[in-house]
């Protein structure tokens, strides 16, 4: 497939939610191929008011060999309530070189995949786990199976939130729906889906998957994070029917390394089944001692951010300052049409307030759009005057 050059500009309109911005982006370089066509990086130009990170991924396929990536766009949409799920901003058909393309836009994993990292320590492989658990145990719930559940899928997500006596500097989120299925779907149309060296026994000799192969796949995983090696020893010359009998029909199960922590040999075993009705379920996974000690990432970034906004307002009350704006009861769609020297007054105070301490703790430059952008979606976290502060605003109640 051939590639348009960087620079390239598109205009997307988010089609599941009219009211969102448009996102202007410049297509970069390749960084990836696959079955279903490329990905690329992508510059985000930002424009008033935009939300959008200033790096995304695009996953682009022809748009008359798209319909893998369509549905992997509509399953992205149903999941995206999880955190430990890759992020889609939206889709779109572009026209490049002559040619019709079907793009869908993800969140950047600068961190690249699970697959480029050997032998973990272990309080990583542990957060790591965790988090993929998370993301199974949502699309599970959702009635769906992930059907290919490797290293290669586990995106890893720089966390710019992350504190600095925190050794995982980055989140593991699940990625390609691809391969993805609904746990209802009619069975007796059997296809193989996924990778043979992280497939299930089930899913290689019956092709079938439910649950419980993805936590198989998972454990798969869980090794190649512990040894940096594919989870099955494949000699080499080796035929293919040889593998795939070794897989699902042999009594042999991928080899635990000595080295691992006792627990984590136990969390193996409850995923290494070749019983697929024995092996744990990813919310039994969840309460294992081996992830006892790891807490959600992303309960804990709100946590952190909530006390930093503590140490940021302390001796100052917003609320004080809110309370003095007065909004007319006659105006129709609610917007204030007089504003008193004490309102305007009162709201500056609360705005430089917050602009100066955080220039004071270093978290922005001194510039208001700077920190305003910053500050927004981490400030709706920690109380809900923000939202009224974030209405006046645009309203002209500041100056």
């Amino acid at each position: 497939m051939s590639t348009s050059p960087t620079g390239y500009k598109n205009k997307i309109q988010l089609k599941k939610d009219q009211s969102k911005k448009n996102m202007i982006w410049n297509r970069g370089k390749t960084i990836g191929r696959g079955g279903f066509g490329l990905v690329s990086i992508a510059n985000v130009q930002h424009q008033n008011g935009d939300q959008f990170p200033p790096i995304i991924a695009v996953k682009t396929a022809k748009v008359s060999a798209s319909d893998s990536l369509i549905e992997e766009k509509k399953l992205l949409d149903l999941f995206k309530e999880c955190h430990c799920i890759l992020h889609c901003f939206g889709d779109d058909v572009t026209t490049e070189e002559g040619e019709e393309l079907y793009n869908i836009e993800l969140e950047y994993a600068s961190g690249g995949c699970l697959a480029d990292r050997k032998g973990l320590q272990d309080n990583i492989v542990r957060q790591h786990t965790k988090s993929i658990l998370i993301a199974l145990s949502h699309v599970h719930k959702l009635g769906y199976v992930h059907c290919d559940v490797k290293p290669h899928n586990v995106l890893l997500v720089a966390d710019s939130l992350h504190s600095r006596n925190k050794v995982v500097g980055e989140i593991a989120k699940l990625a390609d729906f691809g391969s993805a299925k609904n746990i209802k779907d009619d069975q007796d149309n059997k296809e193989f889906r996924g990778t043979v060296q992280y497939a299930a026994p089930e899913s290689i000799i019956h092709q079938e998957y439910q649950p419980e192969s993805d936590i198989w796949s998972l454990g798969c995983t869980v090794l190649h994070m512990i040894t940096g090696k594919s989870p099955w020893k494949v000699e080499k010359g080796a035929k293919a029917e040889d593998v795939l009998y070794k897989i699902g029909c042999s009594h042999e199960l991928p080899d635990i390394p000595s080295k691992a922590s006792k627990d984590a040999k136990d969390f193996l075993k409850k995923c290494l089944i070749k019983n697929p009705k024995a092996r744990w379920t990813a919310d039994m996974l969840l309460s294992h001692p081996f992830l006892a000690s790891i807490g959600d990432s992303h309960q804990q970034h709100c946590g952190r951010q909530k006390h930093r906004f503590a140490k940021l307002f302390r001796g100052f009350s917003p609320m004080h300052h809110l309370h003095h704006v007065r909004v007319s009861e006659g105006s129709q769609d609610g917007s204030p049409e007089k504003t008193t020297e004490t309102s305007q007054k009162s709201i500056r105070s609360l705005v430089n307030h917050i602009g100066q301490s955080f220039l004071q703790h270093g978290y922005i430059n001194a510039s208001f759009t700077a920190w305003f952008a910053k500050c927004h979606d981490i400030l709706r976290l920690y109380t809900s005057w923000w939202y009224e502060l974030a209405t006046l605003l645009p309203m002209g109640v500041i100056n």
